[in-house]
């Protein structure tokens, strides 16, 4: 056995202490992960506790009964233990727009109205146990009830609700005048550690007080912003619109209260006439008498015989299709659908005939840009459009312009005077109220410096439209309604004496379900006389102030109007080839006027819808082409033609013309005469050519409008244009052959008749004289 040197002794020493140490460090390190991720693991997300409010009475009288709702949700992964709910109201009245707004941020003045304590089913079953209000007749008593017990668990949501008679809330019934008003309500909820979440809210103290109502005109947007090829809504979209919490619904709904105009954008109109039209009358121009009909005889003669086919049991079955390509049960929903379009389209124009109507421009554009540049003659094409509401509903006013709040400047006012509108409706913002209170809403401003002339203004309330798009957006819309409301509470008892007519605009928008609820809390307001449009008109016009200019006015930016200029005189140019361009710039107008609409425009989405646009504009561009072909070989001087393909992949009648054009002047051509290629079809069109010298002619083959514009979508070919060698083999053979013949009969004449030898002609002469002499 060998000894074990110094060296690796120590080694081996060495070894064993690290691997020691290391399992020693090793535990605390270990041991020290786990703590860290059960800290990640226990880590609470962003959200916080949260309160929503569901449903705020928005006014209440001497009889009613204050209901607040809503649902607490409690994302975070503790549980709340010993929740305490209050409901508190403000100290003081809130009228004025201003003390409004100061109480969302700071409601710190405020009393209890009830809290779950001292109103939650417990404390009521200790009243009840105690002997109070034990009679079948006792006053209603103060209420909170939770669907949550003694603690709200961790990532859930639990409801509650407040129900407060009007003698429980401890405001003042005499004097009505004085004590009526809005209240700020605040729900705040909390637990040991203090408050955890509070919402706000509001309602009015109406004691039934005696004063002058406040008229409120509310105008309502009938439009469906999107973007179409056509312009025109789809059949499906349109039945969406209809149905169950579609937009159309509430537009539908929101014209059962009085005194709501409608502002309708001509392209719903023309998209439901489309949508309802008659399938039967597009096949109205066929003479039934010429068609073809086999006889008995014939369909005998057809399916008799042994090679005769059986015939398909089910060929008269709803499997079958149609010539559009439908099934029998598709064309039936189509024809189901067709007919609920038009169920609810005859039943809103007879609605809308009892409602003062605006007529929009198609599509409800963006009116001060349009009015200039390269897009005015667009915008001018919009206002004509406004027709096609007036020809449904015959009182439509079409005199009236809307431009985006704020935007308007004085030269488009008078634009818009000279393009014949009466009205234009602004906001108080651009023509505020000269006596620091609420005005009536029918005014005029000056058109020109020297106020030689003039224009009916209908001023919008800013602070109401804000609040009322707010509410339109809004997932829990209770607050935001009951802050509206508030709000004209506050304008009336501005000048309780005074009477006053406002305007109240809808969002330029889609319609939603919050619509109506914020229409039908405004109308029910017993301090708001709800009328209409016309009636605002026929008011006397109140002075205002100079017309201010908007600072943050929403419009289009110039690089959209630029990529939708372009795109108009690009498409305009090329929808020539279409055999009806009118009705194809049509469309495309109808197209454009869809990017430029108000709500693309609020919403930041106009540059993305003329995006759209283009490449809408790109494919119809591409949609007519030549299929590509193979090089053709020519015959030197003869006539004859070469195949052309035309593709129409688009969905109109193209009319156009061929034209070739050789690159050398050894090829010839003629355009072709003007040919019609049916939509989404192909047709052969042959070019006359004719070769006149030995090359390789490359070429261009052209498509051609009427009016001589060339289409993008042109082709090349190669042309080989050669002599007629068969021919001239022919010719140069029998050349050849002549020559031959020439030769040798000319040799032949030449070499003469050949000479007898003399000794041969002296024995002959010598036997002809002894044959002479014998004869004798």
């Amino acid at each position: 056995m060998k000894p074990i040197s110094h060296t690796r002794f120590l080694l081996a020493l060495l070894s064993t202490v690290l691997l020691l140490a290391g399992s020693v460090f090793a535990v605390p390190l270990m041991s020290g992960a786990d703590p860290a991720r059960a800290a990640t693991n226990t880590d609470s997300s962003d959200a916080e506790v949260s309160i929503t409010l569901d449903e705020v009475t928005p006014w209440v009288d001497e009889k009613g009964t204050l209901t607040v709702r809503g649902t607490i949700t409690n994302p975070t992964d503790q549980a709340i233990s010993d929740p305490n709910l209050a409901l508190a109201m403000s100290t003081q009245k809130l009228n004025s727009g201003r003390k409004i707004q100061s109480w969302k941020t700071d409601q710190s003045r405020n009393r209890l109205v009830a809290d779950i304590e001292n109103d939650g089913p417990d404390a009521r079953e200790k009243s009840e146990d105690a002997g109070q209000d034990s009679a079948e007749d006792a006053d209603p008593m103060t209420e909170v009830d939770t669907a949550f017990d003694k603690e709200i668990a961790a990532g859930s949501s639990s409801e509650f609700t407040f129900s407060v008679p009007a003698d429980e809330l401890g405001l003042q019934k005499s004097s009505p005048v004085s004590a009526w008003g809005p209240r700020g309500l605040s729900v705040q909820l909390g637990d040991d550690t203090g408050r955890l979440a509070s919402e706000v809210g509001f309602s009015t103290w109406y004691p039934s007080p005696k004063f002058d109502k406040t008229k409120v005109s509310m105008l309502a947007p009938v439009t469906l912003p999107a973007h179409t090829t056509d312009g025109i809504i789809d059949p499906d979209e349109l039945d969406k619109a209809i149905g169950k919490g579609g937009s159309l619904t509430a537009i539908r709904n929101v014209l059962d209260n009085p005194g709501v105009g409608i502002a309708v954008d001509p392209r719903v109109i023309a998209s439901f006439e489309a949508a309802i039209a008659d399938p039967a009358s597009e096949d109205e121009g066929s003479d039934p008498e010429e068609t073809d009909e086999p006889t008995p005889q014939d369909t005998e003669t057809a399916t008799a015989g042994p090679d005769a086919q059986d015939t398909d049991p089910g060929a008269n079955s709803d499997d079958q299709g149609s010539a559009d390509g439908l099934t029998a049960d598709e064309l039936k929903a189509q024809e189901e659908q067709r007919k609920r379009l038009d169920t609810w389209y005859q039943d809103f124009l007879d609605e809308a005939q009892s409602h003062t109507v605006i007529a929009l421009p198609f599509g409800d554009p963006d009116q001060t840009t349009l009015r200039k540049g390269d897009l005015k003659s667009l915008g001018t094409f919009a206002r004509k459009q406004r027709m096609i509401v007036k020809d449904v509903l015959p009182k439509a006013k079409t005199d009236i312009a809307w431009p985006i709040a704020g935007s308007a400047q004085r030269s488009d006012l008078a634009a818009f005077a000279k393009a014949g509108d009466k009205a234009v409706i602004l906001d108080n913002t651009q023509q505020p109220s000269l006596g620091g209170v609420h005005d009536n809403a029918h005014s005029k401003t000056r058109l020109t410096s020297d106020a030689q002339s003039s224009i009916d203004t209908l001023i919008s309330d800013s602070a109401l439209a804000k609040q009322s798009a707010q509410v339109a957006d809004s997932d829990h819309p209770a607050s935001g309604i009951s802050e509206l409301v508030a709000t004209t509470a506050a304008i009336q008892a501005e000048a309780p004496y005074r009477t006053r007519h406002l305007l109240l605009p809808m969002p330029r928008t889609a319609a939603s379900a919050n619509w109506e609820q914020t229409v039908g809390a405004v109308a029910d307001a017993p301090w708001v006389d709800p009328s209409g449009i016309d009636e605002l008109l026929d008011t006397d016009v109140v002075p205002r102030g100079v017309l201010q200019t908007g600072t943050d006015a929403k419009t289009i930016g110039s690089k959209t109007v630029k990529s939708l200029a372009e795109t108009r005189t690009t498409q305009r140019k090329f929808n020539s080839v279409f055999s009806d361009p009118a009705g194809a710039n049509v469309r495309l107008d109808r197209e454009l006027l869809s990017c430029t609409s108000v709500a693309w425009t609020l919403g930041g989405n106009a540059t993305r819808c003329a995006d759209e646009a283009q490449a809408s504009s790109e494919k119809v561009r591409n949609s007519i082409h030549l299929e590509k072909g193979s090089s053709v070989l020519l015959v030197t001087g003869e006539e004859t033609t070469i195949p052309v393909t035309i593709v129409n992949d688009s969905s109109a009648e193209a009319k156009m013309s061929i034209r070739m054009k050789p690159n050398t002047p050894q090829l010839r051509a003629e355009p072709t005469e003007t040919v019609v290629v049916p939509a989404e079809e192909t047709m052969r069109v042959d070019v006359p050519v004719k070769g006149l010298a030995n090359a390789d002619v490359p070429t261009t083959i052209e498509m051609v409008a009427t009016d001589d514009v060339v289409l993008p979508k042109d082709e090349t070919l190669l042309v080989r244009v050669r002599a007629d060698w068969e021919n001239i083999g022919t010719a140069v053979v029998g050349l050849a052959l002549a020559a031959v013949f020439v030769i040798g009969l000319i040799k032949t004449i030449s070499r003469g008749r050949r000479k007898i030898p003399e000794q041969q002609l002296a024995d002959a002469m010598a036997r002809a004289k002894n044959d002479e002499s014998e004869t004798r």
